[in-house]
């Protein structure tokens, strides 16, 4: 799963915009050229809208778009985690770092910093897993940690709960 971006972030209790949604999370391809590109909307992206009765979950790319609608109902687990790249940055380290009097240490560590990234998903009952991996932005300036990333999977999970509690 290669890590997008996040373009946009919104969690909240309450709605955050007009079509009712909780959790709005929109990302695009990591890189340069792939902003240029969303910036006349061509960059392959991932959309990630939650409301009070579904999870709806959408992927573009140069190639076509794929879309799901699942209901809350139809959702058992929700996980999040974070992976950082300690082994990558250490062997860029080592390998850039004896030739170069130590500039290669500093790109490592950079690659370390720019390169962590978290995901964030749910498991449907039929067993389908449903996820994004996203890393920090430099342009867009959104970073995302994992305290965030959790209040998303905990909100996710009241919400399924809400739904499978029967109204009085």
């Amino acid at each position: 799963m290669n890590p997008f971006v996040i373009k946009k972030w919104q969690v909240s209790e309450t709605v955050v915009n007009s079509t009712q949604n909780h959790i709005l999370i929109e990302g695009r391809a990591a890189g340069l050229v792939s902003w240029l590109l969303s910036l006349v909307g061509i960059s392959p992206t991932v959309n990630l809208e939650i409301d009070s009765e579904r999870i709806k979950f959408a992927e573009g790319s140069l190639a076509g778009s794929a879309h799901r609608v699942i209901p809350l109902e139809n959702v058992c687990s929700t996980y999040y985690g974070y992976a950082k790249p300690w082994k990558e940055a250490l062997f860029i380290g080592l390998l850039l770092g004896v030739p170069t009097l130590g500039i290669g240490l500093i790109v490592g560590v950079i690659y370390y910093y720019l390169n962590k990234h978290m995901t964030l998903g749910f498991i449907e009952v039929s067993g389908v897993v449903n996820g994004i991996a996203f890393k920090r932005s430099v342009i867009e300036g959104i970073n995302v940690d994992e305290k965030q990333a959790q209040q998303v999977a905990e909100l996710v999970q009241r919400l399924i709960d809400a739904k499978k509690r029967p109204s009085v």
